[in-house]
């Protein structure tokens, strides 16, 4: 099968893409042709001049502009994404360190998500202001999976759906000066939420932090690596910067 893998990088996270990329190609689905669909600042650099990395110029925005965006940036090439079998979005610092093979894929399931490492067994942090579009109010919801935004993908017909739906409800929240609790992992989470049925989770090793998280390791298999970095060099999570 055809796989996209879609990367975002700005800034200092242009930088990650060669040891993400060579990770990929080694051990993410090998068995099938991947093409990366590349959104960055600086599509010059060098290393994205590959015959198998489409890139997208896009400008760098301070966060959390730049994560919330990423159904934006997605859904302006949902017509290169519905040329895929299979689209996956994975961050710029979660790299494949073992093979993964084709049983995240080889099932009935349109999605696939992993889940959050930090909520094991206890509720996530759902959005639940009222005033967003991804507030889990509206229904009643299985609330036991929290997916972490770092990685999730699936057939890549119902993909182009999910990104143009959710690139409506982040503007329409940030028309109503609204910006969900964890931003695009929100919006993500409600999706996956109203699609419960459709969505295969993988365990939380496929999104283990490189320090720390030691019951998880111990518990799981570590298949992906969340990359540690200086807080002051790569800042997330600081709240909107306006």
């Amino acid at each position: 099968m055809n796989i996209c893998v879609v990367f975002i990088g700005t800034n200092k996270y242009s930088d990650f893409f060669p040891g993400y990329y060579k990770a990929c190609k080694d051990y993410f689905l090998p068995s099938h042709e991947k093409t990366f669909l590349v959104f960055t600042d600086q599509p010059e650099k060098e290393y994205y001049q590959n015959h198998d990395v489409i890139v997208n110029k896009i400008d760098h925005v301070g966060w959390p502009w730049i994560t919330l965006h990423r159904f934006k940036f997605m859904n302006s090439r949902s017509d290169t994404l519905s040329k895929f079998d299979y689209v996956f979005f994975i961050d710029a610092d979660l790299w494949p360190c073992k093979k993964i093979d084709d049983n995240i894929i080889d099932h009935k399931f349109d999605f696939i998500g992993v889940q959050h490492p930090g909520f094991i067994g206890k509720i996530g942090t759902f959005e639940t202001n009222t005033k967003s579009n991804a507030n889990i109010f509206d229904s009643q919801y299985d609330l036991s999976k929290y997916r972490q935004g770092c990685f999730w993908g699936g057939k890549s017909s119902e993909i182009v759906k999910m990104v143009d739906e959710l690139d409506k409800k982040v503007d329409k929240d940030t028309e109503n000066d609204v910006v969900a609790l964890w931003h695009d992992e929100s919006h993500m989470n409600k999706y996956f939420l109203q699609n419960n049925d459709r969505v295969f989770t993988l365990h939380p090793g496929y999104a283990t932090p490189q320090n720390g998280y030691e019951d998880i390791k111990s518990k799981y298999e570590t298949m992906m690596v969340h990359l540690h970095k200086d807080i002051n060099e790569f800042p997330r999570f600081e709240g909107v910067k306006k």
